[in-house]
Order: C-alpha cells, then structure tokens, then sequence
C-alpha cells in the first residue's frame, strides 16, 4: 500500500495561517451541536464541559448563547436541543437546484425497481428531462438529460398537464396538435382532456406503447409546500409481459414513497426561498 505524501511546506504554511484566523467560540459551538447530532438527548452544564474538554463556566457561556438563539431549551438543569436546529441542515438544502435535490432518490429508487427513474418539468408545451438515474443493462431507454419529449404522449406530460386548468389543456392541444407515434397513440383530443382530467383525479398517469412501441412509464407529480406541481417523477421500462395492473401493483407505491421523500426535500428548500431549477 504506498504510503501517505505528506503536505508540502506550502500546504502546510496555508494550514497554519488559516489556523490562525479559527473562531474558537465558534467552533466550540459547533462541537456541542454535533454531541447532540450523534443521538445525547440531553446535557448538564458539567457534561458539556466533560464532553468538550472545556470549564464547566465556558461550557455554561456556550450553553446560554446557544439557548438565547433558540438552538436549545432549558429545563432545570439539562439542555435539550430544539427544532430550530433543523435550519442549519436545511441551509444546505436552500443552496440545491431540484435536480441536485433529485439526485438521492432518483438513485435510490432506480436501486429498488431496477428500471430507468427521471425527474422532468414542463417548459413551453413540453416536459424536459432534469434529472435522469438509469442501471446499467444491455437494453437501454435512450433519454438523455435536457431531452424535450412531447407532453401529451408521455406519463409525465400527462401529470403535469393535468395539474393545469382545461383552458389551458385545451390551449396545449391547439397549439401542439397531437401526432401518432405508434399506432397505440391517443391523438383525439376529447379522449386526451378526458384522460387528463383521470390523472388529475387519481393523482398519477401510467402510459404504455403510446410514445415508443414495447416502452411504458408510470409517473407522479411532484407538490410544493402550497399544492403547486413543480415536476412530474416516473419510471419507464421495457414493457414485456407487464400489465398495467402490474404496474400498478408493483412500482406505484415505491414511486409514491420516493415523491414524498423528494417532496419533503423540496418543502424544506421552499421554507427558505423561493424554488429556482
């Protein structure tokens, strides 16, 4: 096993002078976060200080000023640490686009069902692809990242259309009149605003053959914390033997569990501003 290089003059020249300018306090602060982090329900002013390696007055000096910002309560003589720690971790998730958001449970969910997972959004009468996690196999779906598919042909055009008024359903369809694909493509409008108006109902699209023959998805939205759809979650797959009953049964749960986990990501990204992609 080679052995470690060991930091040149220079590197070591930068660690010293950065060491120079730490905040202890601060750092301190942060030590006494992460005890709590690791699972310690509870701390006394002396197991602060045991804990730290510190008195047990600069243990109490820390204690208070993390009480009076609101990151612990006191009750006697043990602290306990309060929700609003769940800023900090949230902070970081306030600096994330949907798709890095995305990019755990894509892969997660990819890992359970073994079949091509994609996060799209809707931009000019289209759903685009964001955010992509596919298992390595000899047959692959061939949709790249910034793929533009036509919304009314696939599962998750379908669920974000749905989410939009009739007016605009209709205004869609007038713009983007629907074309055949394969000869399972819906094209009638009526039929399509009918569809569209299950969806919304029922609160995910399953779609087989219509824009690729022997490929089906299965898709959901995607809710911010005021009900507004800002994307549409699916599974797509190589259609085989499967049923839509199969479906269905077999992967609209686990989709359902992986939207709410990126939803509760996304709610959280919202408490601090505004969603941007």
């Amino acid at each position: 096993m080679p052995s470690r290089q060991a930091p040149s003059s220079a590197e070591a020249s930068d660690t010293q002078h950065l060491q120079s300018e730490r905040l202890e306090s601060l750092a301190n602060g942060l030590a006494l976060l992460r005890v709590f982090a690791e699972g310690t329900p509870s701390l006394t002013v002396q197991e602060a200080a045991q804990r730290l390696g510190m008195t047990r007055a600069a243990a109490r000096r820390l204690l208070i000023t993390l009480q009076l910002e609101g990151y612990l309560r006191c009750e006697g003589n043990l602290y306990y640490v309060t929700p609003r720690v769940m800023d900090l971790g949230f902070a970081y998730y306030a600096s994330m686009s949907l798709p890095q958001l995305a990019h755990a449970t894509l892969q997660s969910l990819g890992d359970q069902v073994s079949e091509a997972c994609s996060l799209g959004v809707w931009d000019s009468g289209h759903v685009v692809i964001v955010a992509r996690h596919e298992p390595a196999r000899v047959l692959r779906v061939n949709v790249d990242i910034g793929r533009r598919l036509p919304a009314f042909a696939h599962s998750m055009g379908r669920v974000l259309l749905a989410n939009q008024p009739v007016a605009a359903q209709r205004a869609h369809l007038k713009a983007w009149p629907p074309e055949a694909f394969t000869k399972e493509t819906v094209t009638a409008k009526e039929k399509l605003l009918q569809i569209f108006q299950q969806v919304g109902q029922q609160g995910w699209c399953i779609l087989a053959g219509e824009l690729a023959e022997g490929f089906c998805g299965i898709s959901v939205p995607i809710q911010g914390s005021t009900g507004k759809v800002l994307a549409a979650l699916s599974i797509t797959m190589v259609q085989g033997r499967r049923t839509v009953q199969d479906l269905e049964a077999d992967y609209l749960p686990k989709l359902q569990a992986a939207a709410q986990q990126l939803e509760a990501l996304v709610h959280g990204r919202e408490r601090f501003h505004g969603f941007n992609f």
